[in-house]
């Protein structure tokens, strides 16, 4: 049996495997996606002491301090997180594992659109990830759905390679911070259409046209692809541990023992965007990482099978 389980590779996992390996347990890192959605971010310019670094580079910074402690990851997806008397099992599509304690920093995943064409065109057209798959749209003509911070980077990050942005969303106006917001005004490679509901995703082989409404009208946009940037869902169906009504794990302090990031099952911690931390930040999210592995220590000290 292991001490510790920590499940994901975001900047929460990450830097709880980090302080699991400073303090010599035995633990074991479930995670698909190295990184997490840092690794998506095209400029990272409120990280201290790495100011104006693309999320790509933060993650690689991240993960070669974890080789420093010759930390490895299991890719292997989680599909359910169970206590069994004082015992937790951790179940992935692969193997079955037992620990004394776990991180749930699983993060969050894409949200999607929900319309007809998403799915069939995954990957021949459809993206949820501007840094991943801009270079491939070099000269192409592509739409951002989704206005908020995230839409608005993913349009200046295409905007080096596309040859025409289109920018949609169901609000009349851009609802991204004013800096971002002015930078993709100023930019005449991209063109914001407000007030729009997209209604289906056409193509042959690949994308060729997204189909929205605006004003009652049903409009046709000729495009080679669509970027979904319309916020992200917590990763937490693999747990029945408390939630509050946007699916986040609730986190709470045990008044016997004082620890924090403990969930509402004794010895299931949680850390990052997967939780109802207000501030989701790359920051915020590996102090998270680090006060969850201190909660663990002394919770795995006074384990009792």
């Amino acid at each position: 049996m292991l001490d510790l389980i920590i499940i994901g590779a975001g900047p929460a996992g990450m830097t709880a495997a980090i302080y699991a390996a400073r303090r010599k347990v035995n633990f074991l890192v479930l995670g698909l996606a190295m990184g997490g959605q840092m690794s998506w971010s095209s400029d990272v310019d409120n990280y201290p002491g790495v100011p104006d670094i693309a999320g790509v580079e933060l993650t690689k910074k991240f993960y070669e301090h974890m080789q420093e402690y010759k930390i490895q990851i299991k890719q292997e997806e989680v599909v359910k997180v169970e206590k069994k008397g004082k015992v937790i099992e951790v179940e992935t599509k692969k193997s079955k594992y037992q620990a004394k304690a776990v991180i749930i920093a699983s993060g969050k995943a894409p949200r999607k659109l929900n319309v007809p064409g998403e799915d069939k065109f995954l990957g021949s057209g459809i993206s949820y990830c501007a840094v991943c798959d801009a270079p491939l749209h070099k000269n192409k003509i592509v739409a951002v759905v989704g206005s908020g911070n995230s839409g608005l980077d993913a349009c200046l990050f295409l905007s080096q390679y596309a040859k025409k942005i289109y920018l949609l969303d169901i609000m009349p106006k851009i609802i991204g911070e004013p800096y971002l917001r002015d930078k993709v005004l100023k930019n005449k490679k991209i063109s914001f259409i407000g007030g729009v509901k997209i209604k289906e995703i056409l193509g042959n082989k690949f994308v060729n046209a997204l189909k929205y409404e605006k004003n009652g009208k049903t409009e046709e946009l000729r495009i080679n692809s669509v970027f979904v940037e319309i916020g992200l869902v917590s990763k937490s169906d693999f747990t029945k541990v408390k939630k509050n009504k946007w699916g986040e794990i609730m986190l709470f302090r045990s008044t016997k023992t004082n620890e924090e990031n403990m969930t509402s099952e004794a010895g299931i911690f949680a850390a990052g965007d997967c939780t109802d931390i207000p501030a989701k930040q790359i920051i915020v999210a590996a102090g998270e990482g680090a006060k969850a592995a201190i909660a663990t220590f002394d919770y795995i000290q006074k384990f009792k099978s």
